[in-house]
């Protein structure tokens, strides 16, 4: 859970930093750039996020049932 939290949270907060410096936040020397990648590729490394909700909620149901 904490792996699906932390990267989504880091792409939606790298994200609006890329949208407050508009066309700069593109330019690659800017750090704000690297940050969003980086913040892409944790929703993707590991199993994507969608594959994580869903690993999670395997795990919820099966202990629900127990």
């Amino acid at each position: 859970m904490a792996k699906l939290a932390a990267s989504e949270a880091a792409t939606a907060i790298s994200h609006q930093a890329i949208q407050i410096l508009g066309g700069m936040g593109y330019v690659t020397e800017m750090p704000a750039e690297r940050h969003y990648r980086d913040a892409r590729i944790t929703e993707i490394y590991e199993g994507t996020s969608e594959i994580q909700r869903l690993v999670i909620a395997g795990h919820l149901l099966k202990s629900y049932r127990s």
